[in-house]
């Protein structure tokens, strides 16, 4: 009985021992455990990066297509000068030029024209706001790479068209690529919103234009 005893104190003096004690680890298996097993070797690719130049001023000439809304698509001229307040913002100046074409009903009537060639010049200067809304970078090799961004604007501004003044507003948006620290090349689409009474009425015309121009950073 007294062995009894004896044996079942050992057993229960082992197995507390073996769940209550602190684990202890030998200074080996603490660094294998801190040691990093795979050495990550990353080689740092070079390239080189068209950004904007430290000025804030660019030039820009575009040429394109105007809808006049009745009068047909017909070519437009335009120059722009944009200050860059921040990566974000900027102002646009815009002077532009086109001229309308025949219209349907001169067209099919062959009559009377409705307005005289002077009378169909359309020229249009307008002050714009816009914001840089999704910048971005194009990798055309593995060593270069271009800055590009994706822009609103919208503004207001004055139409000479039909021998009248018109005060318009403006909207749309465009896509600038950087071919280096100087130069760029955008591409715009605008909807020129402004009034019409070519037809004895007074008539809210959208005319929209696209065109494509290269500008540069002074």
């Amino acid at each position: 009985m007294e062995n009894w005893f004896r044996n079942l104190f050992l057993i229960s003096l082992l197995i507390g021992t073996t769940f209550f004690s602190p684990l202890t680890f030998s200074a080996d298996e603490e660094g294998a455990e801190n040691t990093v097993l795979i050495q990550p070797q990353v080689d740092r690719r070079s390239f080189n990066e068209a950004q904007i130049n430290a000025d804030d001023f660019e030039i820009l000439l575009f040429a394109g297509y105007l809808s006049i809304e009745d009068f047909g698509v017909n070519p437009l001229l335009a120059f722009k000068l944009n200050y860059h307040i921040n990566e974000a913002l900027f102002v646009q100046l815009t002077l532009a030029q086109s001229k309308g074409g025949d219209t349907s009903y001169e067209v099919i009537t062959q009559g009377a024209p409705l307005l005289t060639d002077a009378e169909r010049e359309l020229q249009y200067y307008s002050i714009n706001i816009g914001y840089n809304l999704l910048p971005g970078e194009a990798f055309i090799s593995e060593k270069t790479t271009f800055n590009t961004t994706f822009y609103l604007s919208a503004g207001i501004g004055n139409t000479e068209f039909a021998g009248s003044d018109r005060f318009s507003i403006n909207y749309g948006g465009g896509y600038r690529f950087l071919l280096n620290d100087n130069f760029s090349i955008s591409t715009e689409f605008r909807n020129n919103v402004f009034d019409v009474d070519a037809f004895g009425l007074v008539k809210k015309t959208n005319n929209l234009e696209f065109i494509l121009g290269v500008g540069w950073f002074f």
